[in-house]
């Protein structure tokens, strides 16, 4: 009898999409073979199996990829949440309450529409003037955050968005919110924390540090130095 071959992860440890497929690996201990993309230099194998998965013979090439056996798939929120089904059904970090599940799945949306959004405004903001007025969307954002944690999320054992169970919220925000707060600071002075803090946004900030300090999210975090790097290419320079 033939013997199963692992499970393959493609993704680049920089790229914050690809982070969340490989945060919900880890969580789950299940062996995967990780194919290490370079984003700058993608070998033909990935491409024509992207182009392959996604019937288009012209797309670009994304990462995350998942292959295990017959099933090719791509798309972070698809891929994370097949491997923590599949491999990771007794973790809990999928809410077995359909309404649970759902308040969680738009938490993470909400992160995008809002922090991520407002981390792209800092980065392209070429003047002071603007650079203000995107640190305050930044707040703002923070603060919607920060009333959905309260409002749908939890504060019973913990500080994750389900209070002490660490779920498929933190699995789809811990990459993109590390990066707001690296890139913002590190290019534009803009400082998540001290936003958070300096408006009260004690609920957000609890969540920020538990999700940033959960094992797996260290363990996948790229070098700072690698990272940086490729940030730049994200941000505009300033005129002033």
């Amino acid at each position: 009898m033939a013997t199963r071959m692992a499970a393959q992860l493609w993704a680049a440890p920089v790229c914050p999409w690809a982070q969340r497929a490989t945060i919900a690996v880890v969580e789950t201990g299940a062996p995967f073979e990780y194919k290490t993309v370079d984003l700058h230099n993608k070998s033909e194998e990935f491409v024509a199996l992207y182009r392959r998965i996604a019937c288009d013979a012209a797309a670009t090439a994304k990462v995350p990829v998942l292959v295990d056996g017959e099933l090719a798939i791509t798309e972070s929120p698809v891929v994370a949440e097949y491997v923590l089904r599949k491999y990771g059904a007794d973790k809990g970090i999928i809410p077995a309450d359909p309404a649970v599940l759902a308040r969680a799945r738009l938490f993470a949306e909400l992160f995008v529409a809002n922090v991520t959004a407002a981390q792209g405004g800092i980065l392209k903001s070429d003047s002071q003037a603007k650079l203000a007025e995107a640190a305050e969307q930044m707040a703002a954002a923070l603060k919607v955050v920060d009333a959905f944690l309260l409002s749908q999320g939890s504060s019973e054992g913990g500080s994750f968005f389900l209070g002490g169970t660490y779920s498929i919220a933190e699995v789809l925000t811990t990459s993109l919110l590390h990066r707001a707060i690296t890139y913002t600071k590190a290019y534009r002075g803009v400082d998540l924390w001290q936003l958070a803090q300096e408006r009260g946004l004690s609920r957000v900030e609890a969540w920020m540090k538990v999700a940033l300090e959960r094992p797996s999210a260290k363990q996948t975090m790229p070098d700072e130095v690698v990272l940086l790097e490729h940030g730049r290419k994200f941000t505009v320079p300033m005129k002033d």
